[in-house]
């Protein structure tokens, strides 16, 4: 009897860690950006696994794979679609291939500031874009960060006016809408993928490119290219996307419930990691050796009489007029919400992301 009793509560120990591991949902998420400790979506990312594993009590593990491990963006996003990955935190560069729409992100000179590009975020036109990319490609998005500003840098020559430009290869993202803006500005734009840019760089297949700060500074692109202009040309928007059929049928709606206020957590973190990892990258790219050149008023009146037209004609023909107009109504209505608040809503947000980061420590 006693060895029976002995075997009986083995079994039940062996069991036990084998029906937990059942249990338990994975969530694989993919980012293709750097996988440094400091990074900014590295460590937003981490105060959502915080969340989420802590607010379903462990019934959902959130497995993080960064620096591409999951393929490019575009591969990334597919595998979103297909269900082999479950979320990414992703840049808008390989939407417009399963849903033009996007484009509406991508008018030149669309914000004064990264506060109205956010209060932009929870318009009504950017939720109608939500449900429309949903429909078309069964893919969620549960919230929107910033990539950030985008600024052009250079080996060649610095960068004043666009008359600067002419006759350079500048690669872009895969995004015909950014290929458009920069031909109009006079130079050659050469679409290749991220993970390809450096070496691109150093190999002087093209001469310059078009990025936020924090990735100029996180990806070392100083190292090979001299020229900077902060022309802030494009403001780029990182979605935090998940598979539909995932969320809705693998998660219970309890869990739903905390992964998609965890994802807000994310987005608003991340703002602030990025504007943060801009100032301090800003002092590092000038101490490494770039020259960072800050137009005048007049020289991004140039600028942007020549990016914003061209922008503006492609995307109505891509996406259509209603899209376009909505999108500078909201637009509009974003920049007198912020007012002049702008710089003060950033010192809030930088400090809320370092108190959530915080609370992980």
């Amino acid at each position: 009897m006693k060895r029976l009793v002995i075997l009986l509560t083995a079994a039940v120990l062996i069991t036990l860690p084998l029906n937990s591991a059942v249990a338990k949902t994975v969530i694989k998420l993919a980012n293709a950006g750097p996988e440094a400790p400091d990074n900014r979506t590295v460590k937003a990312v981490k105060v959502f696994k915080y969340l989420v594993e802590k607010g379903t009590n462990g019934e959902v593990e959130i497995q993080a794979f960064h620096a591409r491990k999951l393929g490019d963006e575009r591969e990334a996003l597919e595998g979103i679609r297909m269900g082999t990955i479950q979320m990414g935190t992703l840049t808008s560069g390989p939407v417009p291939g399963f849903l033009p729409t996007v484009m509406l992100y991508d008018i030149p000179f669309l914000f004064s500031s990264a506060p109205a590009a956010w209060e932009f975020f929870e318009s009504k036109t950017a939720q109608e874009f939500k449900e429309a990319f949903l429909e078309k490609s069964g893919v969620r998005i549960l919230a929107t960060s910033e990539n950030g500003y985008r600024h052009f840098t250079d080996t060649i020559r610095p960068i004043k006016t666009p008359q600067d430009m002419k006759g350079l290869k500048i690669r872009t993202m895969q995004n015909p809408a950014h290929m458009s803006m920069v031909k109009a500005l006079g130079a050659d734009p050469t679409p290749l993928p991220f993970g390809e840019l450096y070496m691109a760089l150093q190999q002087k297949v093209v001469d310059g490119m078009e990025c936020p700060i924090v990735l100029i500074n996180d990806m070392k692109f100083y190292e090979v290219q001299k020229y900077m202009v902060l022309d802030g040309h494009l403001y780029n928007p990182l979605f935090i996307f998940i598979n539909d059929q995932f969320f809705t049928k693998k998660l219970t709606p309890a869990q739903q419930t905390v992964v998609l206020e965890a994802a807000k957590v994310l987005a608003r973190t991340h703002n602030g990691f990025s504007q943060e990892a801009n100032i301090q990258g800003l002092s590092v790219l000038k101490a490494k050796g770039m020259e960072v050149y800050k137009p005048t008023l007049e020289e991004l009146a140039q600028f942007r009489a020549l990016a914003q037209p061209a922008g503006l004609e492609f995307i109505t023909d891509k996406i259509g007029k209603e899209w376009v107009e909505k999108t500078l109504k909201d637009a509009d209505e974003a920049e007198k919400v912020v007012g002049d608040r702008a710089d003060a809503i950033i010192d809030e947000t930088i400090k809320y992301a370092n108190d959530m980061l915080s609370q992980v420590k």
